[in-house]
């Protein structure tokens, strides 16, 4: 009965050996093979990734092919993890599958034992055969050690690579940032897409009036007074508002005026700026903000600056420093792919304070800065594209300086501003036009900077230009000039009778200047001075915002829209 049990324990054992020893041969082969295919190769040196990779150096803007770069990226990583996991997965069974291998092995050995026969043996070498024990130990303990040594090698390498992408992510292909053309559809900046302040597919009545509630769609109370302008993504329209405790992002919805959220700057560690002696015309919230419908960027005078979210969660922030003139920080932001542009202009242009930042529109780190010899400036920075090329303009006396919006590298420069300059430039037609104000208009030839002409008359301190493609509108003081955009001549003259701050605005085939109180004229534009209609909202206004059918405007205590009912 001993002998059968024995027997059997035997036979059992044998076959978990055999069938242990063929798991561990088969696992390890498994593991042999997929560290042969590469994990990290299979992302780096895909021949795929490198053929689309060639094909976006010849077509750098080509954002068909940069998302599917960016899905099959997603795919590899897919797979890369899928091999850790199975690398992870294999080696802890091919350690346990051992385990057994070994144990059965020597439950067989013991019980395969023959009782001696010292007959059979021979004359035997007592220390030869004590080496050859000692020999046959240290072969399967350095195996196994190999084996263990191995696996826990294997399964440990991956640890390098990156974090596994969470499911979401890897299944959106969202774009880091918007194309060009989806920019061109929104109003995400101060002045519209490039700064222009032209909206060649938007319509606008010709009269309203906020008393009587003419073509008024809604009008929504503002919680905090600000002089920004609102940005539009969609049906989303972004304002900011700010008082000496606080600097807010509010979102408004554009079909109903409703105040979706409120968003509060929170600096890291707490705290928030001094108040900056700013004059009272410019408020806590002069800069207007930038959007690239992923965030929403906000520049305040006090030098916080911040990111959030659709939501209104705060995705970072920060204090770039106060900047200690009569305004504060009040040049807007301007937005280039991933790259968040400010432009900072204090002192005097040998002083060396003055820079342009660029900051990770993901995080908020610096990417690049640049010193700029010029003297304190409050004219916002436009993106355009010329002959092919992103540049960044800015104006600041005494220079036009144009940049390159993805390292900061100066492209070109031409000396022909003075005095505090707060107009932007406007790129038109083929022309750059810029202002020193109370001085002279310059037009400039984009590319080298070269003057095309200059003109004296009509000169404001503080609006923008806009141009219809071949003559540039003005407003100074209370006047209109329109000026001839290949020439610089002065067309003609109208006097209004009121006060601007605000810029004139393109909105399909209507020009439109609003007041300071609030009065608004709508003109066709050309060669002569032509009225459609006029409008009165009845309280201080900020610049005229087109999008589609609508008018956003921007009161000293309410955000109204404008549109024919």
């Amino acid at each position: 009965m001993i002998n059968n049990k024995i027997q059997s324990c035997y036979k059992f054992a044998l076959m978990l050996a055999v069938a242990s020893g063929l798991v561990v041969v088969m696992l390890a082969g498994l593991l042999a093979y997929n560290e042969a295919r590469g994990k990290v190769a299979t992302l780096l040196n895909s021949r795929q990734v490198i053929r689309l990779h060639e094909e976006l150096r010849s077509q750098p803007k080509d954002e068909t092919l940069k998302v599917k770069i960016r899905q099959l990226d997603l795919e590899l990583r897919r797979e890369i993890f899928y091999r850790l996991q199975l690398s992870h997965n294999a080696s802890r069974a091919l350690l346990a599958a051992l385990a057994v291998f070994l144990a059965g092995a020597h439950i067989v050995r013991t019980l395969r034992r023959r009782e001696p026969d010292p007959v059979s043996w021979g004359v035997r070498n007592a220390s030869q055969e004590k080496r050859t024990n000692q020999l046959a130990r240290f072969a399967v303990a350095g195996v196994t050690a190999l084996l263990v040594v191995t696996a826990i090698a294997v399964s440990s390498q991956p640890v390098n690579l990156p974090d596994k992408v969470p499911a979401i992510q890897m299944a959106s292909a969202t774009p880091a940032f918007p194309s060009a053309e989806e920019m061109q559809q929104q109003w995400p900046s101060f002045r519209g897409p490039n700064g222009l302040g032209v909206a060649p597919n938007a319509a606008a009545p010709n009269e309203w009036n906020a008393n009587t509630g003419k073509n008024i769609l809604w009008k929504t109370a503002i919680p905090l007074h600000g002089t920004s302008s609102p940005v539009v993504w969609e049906k989303a329209v972004f304002l900011t508002g700010a008082d000496e405790t606080q600097s807010c992002v509010y979102r408004f919805d554009l079909e109903t005026g409703v105040l979706q959220w409120t968003a509060t700057i929170k600096l890291p560690g707490g705290g928030r700026p001094a108040k900056p002696e700013v004059l009272e015309d410019t408020s806590l919230a002069a800069p207007t903000p930038v959007t690239d419908g992923r965030r929403v960027y906000a520049l305040f005078p006090t030098g916080e600056i911040a990111a959030f979210d659709l939501n209104g969660k705060q995705v970072w922030a920060r204090n770039i420093g106060p900047l200690d003139n009569a305004y504060g920080y009040a040049a807007s932001l301007a937005i280039y792919q991933d790259r968040l542009l400010i432009q900072i202009d204090r002192g005097q242009p040998e002083d060396g304070q003055s820079k342009m930042l660029a900051l990770n529109t993901q995080t908020g780190q610096p990417l690049w800065e640049v010193k700029r010899a010029v003297a304190g400036s409050w004219a916002s920075p436009v993106v355009v594209n010329i002959n092919g090329q992103p540049q960044v303009i800015t104006c600041a006396n005494p220079f036009v300086i144009a940049y390159n919006p993805v390292d900061g590298r100066e492209l070109w420069r031409n000396q022909c501003l003075e005095s505090d300059v707060a107009p932007s430039p406007v790129m038109a037609g083929d022309m750059i036009v810029a202002v020193a104000p109370n001085t002279r208009i310059v037009g400039l030839h984009p590319g080298a900077g070269a003057i095309a002409w200059k003109c004296e008359e009509g000169v404001p301190d503080a609006t923008s230009p806009v141009c219809d493609g071949k003559r540039v509108y003005i407003v100074s003081g209370a006047q209109l000039h329109c000026i001839n955009l290949e020439t610089g001549a002065v067309l003609w003259t109208q006097d209004l009778g009121e006060e601007f701050y605000a810029s004139p605005t393109i909105a399909g085939d209507s020009l439109i200047l609003i007041s300071r109180k609030g009065i608004s004229w709508v003109l066709e534009p050309g060669d002569i001075y032509k009225e459609r209609g006029k409008g009165d909202l009845g309280e201080e206004c900020c610049s005229i915002v087109p999008i589609g059918k609508r008018l956003l405007v921007r009161g000293k205590n309410n955000l109204f829209c404008i549109g024919g009912k």
